[in-house]
């Protein structure tokens, strides 16, 4: 299955068999990391993929493995993180390896060799116990009208994304000149703080579905001309 479809079939997976991927396959998925597009060259980022001993969950998830990934502090770097390692969470589910994103965990007996940049958030992974994948019927998700200020078929790879507790923070709009913005709902009170973050990370996974899509043609930038929409935070602008 390739990466495209796999927008229609992968899901956040919670039960694993505790048997460690082996090494040459952990190297061929440290290999695709390596060679994942990025959404904003100019920030520095860095992972590390480990075993049990070296991170901490809050949920119960019994993963063998996790991506501990790490970001310079700019502007954009958690959509930065989220558009690179949802191109990574498509490619293991392709495979028919196990992958979910977890807010709610940290390193753990782990030494950063990358003091200059901060912890964001991890990955688990491993092989599933039970069905890796779903049918599009399975999918819990807002119609593109929610979405978006047209109806547009052309917006349902995003559509497809995952999201931290669910919440499909993202609102598109569409220029004149056949580009589109993407906006950020606000969080409305300040105990969402952890949730803001995540939901920055969101944004960067459905960009990377966005462009999963339509590898050939997407472009991103940062900084445009935009509409002010209430409770809406710009995010950039992109053409597939």
């Amino acid at each position: 299955m390739d990466l495209k479809e796999t927008i229609y079939k992968r899901q956040s997976i919670r039960k694993y068999d505790k048997t460690p991927l082996d090494e040459e396959t952990l190297n061929e998925i440290r290999q695709f990391i390596d060679n994942a597009r990025v959404l904003n060259p100019d920030i520095e980022w860095s992972y590390d993929l480990v075993g049990v001993k070296n991170f901490r969950l809050l949920q119960r998830i019994n993963a063998p493995h996790a991506l501990l990934l790490f970001s310079q502090p700019k502007q954009n770097c958690f959509q930065n993180i989220g558009f690179i390692f949802q191109q990574v969470d498509l490619y293991l589910q392709s495979r028919g390896i196990g992958s979910c994103w977890i807010g709610a965990g940290r390193p753990r007996n782990y030494e950063n060799p990358h003091p200059d940049h901060e912890f964001v958030i991890l990955m688990v992974l491993g092989n599933p116990q039970g069905e890796i994948y779903r049918e599009r019927t399975q999918f819990h998700r807002k119609i593109v009208c929610d979405i978006s200020d047209e109806r547009d078929s052309k917006l349902n790879p995003a559509r497809f994304a995952p999201s931290a507790a669910n919440t499909q923070p993202w609102y598109f709009t569409h220029n004149d000149d056949g580009t589109y913005n993407v906006y950020r709902n606000k969080r409305k009170f300040r105990l969402n703080k952890r949730m803001n973050l995540w939901n920055q990370v969101d944004i960067g996974i459905a960009l990377a579905h966005m462009y999963v899509a339509n590898p050939d043609t997407f472009k991103f930038t940062l900084e445009k001309s935009h509409e002010e929409l209430k409770n809406k935070i710009f995010e950039g602008s992109f053409e597939i």
